[in-house]
């Protein structure tokens, strides 16, 4: 378990990204199906007579894209399904470290997680807290 000073010693020493008193995010990948063509990420071969969608393998995948696109053939079982990739919010910190720390304890739990820099702009609660931690290091070390 980390203690405050070391919490307070790392918000002072780590890479900010270039935010002013940044937020850490850790976020994992969030997939919508159902999106029309002309508004999706990109889209998945699915076999869906079974009920299981599975994804097509690749070797599949080039024949089905050659019987659709050139040879106007069915390609049952497939169907082409479109996506959208969102990131959503699991949990935030006051460093880098404890996003990455997070991340070890409990990404086999999460979808492709990746940390994110947020702002604190006009968050004096949390601005307050996060400069309290630089000062008790502050204090620890003198």
């Amino acid at each position: 378990m980390m203690k405050i000073e070391q919490i307070g010693e790392l918000i002072k020493t780590q890479d900010n990204r270039i935010t002013d008193q940044p937020i850490f995010i850790v976020q994992q990948k969030h997939r919508e199906w159902g999106y029309d063509s002309a508004y999706c990420d990109d889209y998945k071969w699915l076999e869906t007579e079974s009920g299981d969608y599975c994804e097509a393998d690749e070797e599949i995948i080039e024949d089905l894209e050659i019987k659709e696109d050139e040879l106007f053939e069915s390609t049952k079982p497939y169907e082409k399904h479109y996506y959208k990739d969102h990131w959503k919010f699991v949990t935030a910190c006051f460093t880098e470290q404890g996003c990455k720390d997070y991340i070890e304890s409990n990404g086999h739990n999460l979808r492709e997680p990746r940390i994110y820099a947020e702002g604190s702009y006009r968050n004096e609660e949390f601005r307050a807290v996060r400069n309290m931690l630089i000062e008790q290091a502050a204090c620890k070390a003198a």
